[in-house]
């Protein structure tokens, strides 16, 4: 009897093994399930071991909503589930993962609870990166402007569910409210750029403000202090610059012009008169390049114009100035009609400026000879 029993221990103890043995045959859960959430959607990502190559991993979607909850499957170790998320200002998520390797399957893995919405108790609060924000320094006020993130963002899995009624409200804080946060203002915007202003009415070194928001129950990232350094006093109208420079531009360009002008004048100038010949010189006498008038007196001629050509010879002798032509005994002969004498006293000519319109008296005293009969 004894060893009838013995034997059935035994069996009952193999057989106990085998059951363990089998049941210790099951795949480890997937570990690290992460969720990461930014202004544009959500990833949900994992990591695994001990599984084959034809191994895939079931995900399951849950919410705080009634509605059905969603299924995936896939072969990656992260999903992208931004399309599979409704209504987000209003729920919290977490996503189940589970591993399954041919006809096994390992228990669930879960994600942290996470939710657009700062009124849903999660463990990660998914908010919406502050748009890059412009300073603009005014007369003792800064002035910021935005990008309004409800159009930025539209289209994305925090916003794509929003009425056309939502709004932004957004806080500012000044650089004199860093050790009271209560101290800020409060604007609303509907447009595609939000402007605003902060007013400093006393002196600063530098000029810094803070900004904040949200849309509906989804939140805008705190940005860092954004700072000024310079000054908000009283700023010269762009005009006073404007206005000389206007004036300065037309008459820098006349002075060129004119300039050109000249310059292009001055070289067809030089152009045109080199087709031309030089000036003749002969080659018996002085050049031809000057006229001189002249008033030969002496005791026999008076009261005579006489209109002489004279140039000095560069090739004169330096011992007589005085042309051939001009010599009393030249001036005897080519005289144009009129016989001239030297003057008795010096033998030289003497000029002497007259009336040409004398009377015919004065014209005719003289030492003509007493034969000579003159018209009248």
């Amino acid at each position: 009897m004894r060893a009838e029993l013995g034997g059935v221990a035994v069996f009952t103890a193999v057989l106990l093994s085998g059951l363990t043995a089998g049941s210790s045959f099951e795949l480890p859960s997937p570990s690290n399930v992460t969720i990461t959430c930014d202004s544009y959607g959500v990833m949900v990502s994992w990591t695994s071991s001990g599984l084959s190559e034809n191994a895939s991993f079931n995900l399951q979607l849950k919410s705080n909503n009634p509605s059905p909850h969603i299924f995936i499957n896939t072969s990656s170790h992260q999903y992208n589930i931004s399309e599979l998320l409704q209504d987000t200002g209003y729920n919290h998520y977490l996503v189940e993962v589970k591993a399954r390797d041919g006809e096994y399957e390992s228990p669930p893995a879960d994600s942290k609870k996470f939710s657009f919405s700062y009124l849903q108790n999660a463990d990660i609060q998914c908010n919406l990166a502050f748009p890059p924000v412009d300073l603009i320094p005014g007369e003792r006020r800064l002035f910021f402007r935005f990008s309004n993130p409800l159009q930025l963002y539209r289209r994305t899995p925090a916003l794509r569910s929003l009425t056309a009624a939502e709004s932004l409200c957004y806080d500012v804080f000044d650089n004199r409210a860093r050790t009271n946060r209560t101290e800020y203002i409060t604007f609303e915007c509907t447009s595609k750029t939000c402007e605003g202003n902060v007013s400093f009415p006393v002196e600063q070194e530098e000029y810094c403000v803070k900004l904040s928001g949200r849309i509906r129950q989804t939140r805008l990232e705190e940005t860092k202090y954004l700072c000024y350094c310079g000054s908000l006093g009283p700023r010269v109208p762009i005009t006073v610059y404007l206005i000389p420079l206007f004036l300065f531009l037309p008459c820098c360009a006349l002075s060129l012009a004119y300039f050109l002008a000249k310059e292009i004048n001055k070289k067809m100038k030089k152009k045109y008169l080199s087709k031309f010949p030089k000036p003749l010189r002969l080659p018996f006498g002085p050049s031809i390049d000057q006229t001189m008038f002249i008033i030969v007196e002496d005791d026999h001629f008076e009261n005579r114009v006489i209109k002489v050509i004279h140039t000095k010879s560069p090739d004169a002798s330096s011992g007589s100035s005085t042309p051939p032509y001009l010599k009393s005994s030249h001036l005897s002969h080519h005289s144009c009609g009129n016989d001239l004498a030297k003057d008795p006293e010096g033998g030289e000519l003497k000029e002497k400026l007259i009336d040409p319109y004398s009377n015919g008296a004065e014209m005719s005293t003289g030492g003509l000879p007493s034969g000579y009969d003159r018209p009248h």
